[in-house]
C-alpha cells in the first residue's frame, strides 16, 4: 500500500513538473531593448538580442562602425520611436550600413540609413542595405540616401532573398554599375509603394532587376538617370511584375522609362511620362508588350488598352506627381475587379489606382 502511494506521490509530481514546463514555455517574454537609454549604441544591443526581442532606437544621428551593422536573429524588430528624420544610422566603413543574414526576417521600420563620405571606398555589393540570400526582412517607413556600391547603391537583394521593401523613401543613391535604387539579382522582392527618386547608376538607375521575379507595384519612380539604360528600370532575363507604377522625368540613352531585354516582365497600368525614351524593348516576348498603360512616346498605342495623353500631373516642378482630379488616367486601367481602386471602382494607371493604391 505505501509502495502504491509512493508511486502515485512520484507521478503526480512528475505530472506537475511536465505542466510548469509547458507554462514556462508558452510564458516567455519577449524583451524591449532601448538604445541609447540602456544600450549606448545599437550595436551593442544587437549583441545581446535574440530572436523575438524588439530595439526600439531614439532620436540621433548613430554612426555604424566600419564593420556596418549585422542582423543575424530570425525574428527581430528594430523600430526607431521617432521615425527616419529623426533617427539616422550613418555608415562609416566601406561595406553596407546594414546587413541581414542568411534566413533573417527581421522589421527594419523608421531609419535614415546614409553613407558619411561619399569620397569612401566604394562597396562591391549594397551600400546602404544588403539582404543576403534567403533572407527576408522587411524594410519599411525608411529614408535610404546617399549611399554607394557597384551593385545596388541603395538596396541589394541577394539570390534567393525576398525581402518586403514598403513605403520607403529611396533616393540620391549611386551605383557604379548597376541598381542605383535597387538591384535586385536572381530574387523575388516586394517592393511597394516607395518613392525612388533621383538615383544614378550605368544602367538601371532607380531598378535593375536579372533573372529575378520582382513585385513592383504601387511606387513613384521619378527623376532617376542612367549613364547607358534603364533610368527607371531595367529588367534583363526578368520575370518581374510592374504594376501601377507611375515613373516620370527619367533619363537614359535607352529606354529612359523602362529597359527591358528577354525575359516576361510584365508591365500594366503604368504611366511613363516625360522620360527621355519611355520604352525600349529588346528580344522581348509578347507577355513583356505593356497593357492598360499612359505612355507619351505612344508605343504600343491602341494596343492592350494603352493610350498616350498627358496625365496631368499637379506640379511635377516641384515634386509633386500626383494626378490632378482631371486627369485622363482615373479609372482608365485594366477593368477585371482583381485590379479595382479600395473603393471598388476600376483602376485608375499609376501609382494611385489598384488595390495597393499609394495615398498621401
Amino acid at each position: 500500500m505505501l509502495m502504491k502511494r509512493q508511486r502515485m506521490l512520484i507521478s503526480g509530481v512528475l505530472l506537475l513538473c511536465l505542466i510548469l514546463q509547458s507554462c514556462h514555455r508558452g510564458s516567455i517574454v519577449h524583451r524591449k531593448l532601448f538604445v541609447p537609454d540602456e544600450f549606448p549604441t545599437l550595436e551593442e544591443a544587437l549583441k545581446i538580442a535574440v530572436s523575438g526581442d524588439t530595439i526600439i532606437v531614439g532620436p540621433g544621428r548613430y554612426s555604424i562602425s566600419s564593420k556596418g551593422i549585422s542582423i543575424t536573429q530570425e525574428k527581430l524588430t528594430l523600430r526607431s520611436a521617432l521615425g527616419a528624420k529623426e533617427t539616422i544610422l550613418m555608415g562609416t566603413g566601406n561595406g553596407p550600413v546594414v546587413s541581414f543574414g542568411k534566413d533573417c526576417q527581421a522589421v527594419f521600420d523608421g531609419f535614415t540609413v546614409m553613407g558619411s563620405d561619399p569620397n569612401r571606398e566604394c562597396p562591391l555589393k549594397g551600400g546602404g542595405i544588403l539582404c543576403d540570400s534567403y533572407s527576408s526582412p522587411t524594410i519599411i517607413n525608411s529614408s535610404i540616401r546617399d549611399n554607394k556600391a557597384q551593385f545596388g547603391g541603395g538596396i541589394y537583394c541577394a539570390p534567393s532573398s525576398s525581402p518586403s521593401i514598403l513605403q520607403n523613401t529611396i533616393s540620391d543613391n549611386q551605383a557604379t554599375v548597376l541598381g542605383g535604387g535597387i538591384f535586385s539579382f536572381h530574387a523575388s522582392p516586394k517592393i511597394m509603394k516607395n518613392r525612388i527618386i533621383r538615383n544614378t547608376a550605368h544602367f538601371g538607375a532607380g531598378l535593375f532587376c536579372n533573372a529575378d521575379k520582382a513585385l513592383i507595384q504601387n511606387n513613384f519612380i521619378v527623376e532617376n538617370k542612367a549613364l547607358h539604360s534603364g533610368g527607371g528600370c531595367s529588367c534583363i532575363d526578368s520575370s518581374a511584375t510592374l504594376v501601377n507604377n507611375t515613373l516620370a522625368r527619367n533619363h537614359a540613352s535607352f529606354g529612359g522609362g523602362i529597359f527591358g531585354s528577354a525575359g516576361e516582365f510584365q508591365v500594366l497600368n503604368t504611366i511613363l511620362w516625360g522620360n527621355q525614351d519611355d520604352l525600349c524593348l529588346i528580344d522581348f516576348k509578347m507577355l513583356s508588350r505593356p497593357r492598360f498603360s499612359d505612355i507619351q512616346d505612344a508605343d504600343y498605342l491602341g494596343i492592350n488598352g494603352n493610350i498616350s495623353q498627358d496625365p496631368l500631373f499637379i506640379d511635377p516642378n516641384q515634386g509633386d506627381y500626383r494626378l490632378s482630379p482631371e486627369s485622363v488616367c482615373h479609372h482608365a486601367g485594366d477593368s477585371q475587379k482583381m485590379y479595382n481602386n479600395p473603393d471598388s471602382s476600376r483602376n485608375t494607371i499609376g501609382a494611385q489606382g489598384g488595390p495597393e493604391a499609394f495615398t498621401f
